[in-house]
């Protein structure tokens, strides 16, 4: 068992021994099987929740708000932060300190229902039997491309008319999903979480590669309201809103808001190498243990002076092949005159 595969095994809580395993696909993906353990073994789920673990204080109120259910379901936590308390049974907890969007990666391949859906740990569920109501439509639509979307309500208010666009300020831009129910094989087909973003706007890229697909977003009647007294201080959005945001409308869209006929390069899926241990991509603040300077100095060469001499190399590689067509077609010219020549 690798390094990756002790620290999931000794984070998890309440759902009896774990084997697991890396199974190569589109994105990499870990599997997670359930063998007997004590007492109090779950069943697979039919729809796993995943979420960071920055605010354990708030997790029972999310909790709360799904049960009860009649849909079998599991609550998946990744990040930095454990609980003080014991989980319910349905519950689990995977420790890392990685970057928000590699957290939701990894809470998006640890998940064991074959339905996914994603949460931010500062909202709940405000309408009764939520996840019954989403695997209603769900399976009324009968197709597994489809992302059944909640709507949003921040502070009780609903915002639902004015959220749920690419663009905020142009209802004829592609509807957006909060928190949708999902194909959990669907969703690694298409690559899973691109490392290249920290903390948000990952799920849009998502979204959009949905549409190419061929799939759906279909807004439910089930609301989430997103709560700011709960939110601890988190500025995720507005502190990585310029790279994160930046980087989503220059894969999709031109500097004039037009949309791109495809995805402008293809998805940087994370390995699973160090998934647990260390960020992959731009890391924002969540650095590892080397001291700050020399890891910036290993981003700098990383992302700005290696991809550059990748170009460099090829520039030099198309010029000796197209020096070398002109060579062979002087010398096939000049053998061909010498010949007629001496003919």
């Amino acid at each position: 068992m690798t390094r990756t595969q002790k620290v999931f095994a000794e984070a998890t809580h309440s759902i009896g021994e774990l084997s697991l395993q890396f199974v190569p696909g589109s994105a990499g993906e870990l599997k997670l099987s359930h063998r007997s353990g004590d007492a109090r073994q779950m069943e697979k789920p039919t729809i796993s929740l995943y979420s960071s673990a920055f605010r354990p204080q708030n997790w029972m109120a999310l909790y709360n708000s799904i049960v009860p259910s009649d849909v079998s379901f599991e609550l998946v936590f990744v990040g930095p932060n454990e609980p003080a308390y014991r989980l319910p049974e349905s519950c689990r907890f995977i420790r890392s300190i990685v970057k928000p969007a590699q957290c939701f990666e990894i809470g998006l391949r640890s998940s064991l229902g074959e339905l996914v859906i994603y949460m931010a740990d500062d909202c709940e569920f405000v309408t009764d039997h939520p996840l019954d109501r989403l695997y209603e439509v769900y399976e009324l639509k009968n197709d597994p491309k489809n992302m059944i979307s909640c709507r949003y309500m921040m502070d009780g208010q609903d915002q639902s008319d004015e959220a749920h666009h690419f663009f905020i300020d142009d209802k004829a831009s592609p509807i957006t999903p909060l928190c949708g129910l999902a194909s959990r094989k669907f969703l690694m087909e298409l690559g899973g979480i691109d490392r290249s973003f920290i903390a948000v706007m990952w799920d849009l890229d998502i979204t959009m590669r949905i549409y190419k697909a061929g799939g759906r977003i279909i807004l439910s009647d089930v609301y989430l309201n997103e709560n700011k007294g709960r939110s601890a201080g988190s500025m995720l959005c507005s502190e990585f809103w310029s790279h994160d945001r930046g980087l989503l409308e220059k894969l999709w869209t031109s500097p004039d808001r037009k949309f791109l006929p495809e995805r402008r390069r293809p998805v940087r899926s994370f390995s699973e190498k160090g998934l647990l241990e260390r960020s992959q991509g731009p890391r924002g603040r969540w650095r590892g243990r080397m001291p700050l300077t020399l890891e910036k100095c290993f981003d700098f060469t990383r992302t700005k002076v290696l991809p550059r001499i990748d170009r460099i190399l090829a520039f030099r590689g198309r010029a000796i092949s197209a020096a070398r067509r002109i060579l062979a077609g002087r010398f096939k010219a000049t053998f061909g005159r010498e010949r007629q020549r001496h003919d």
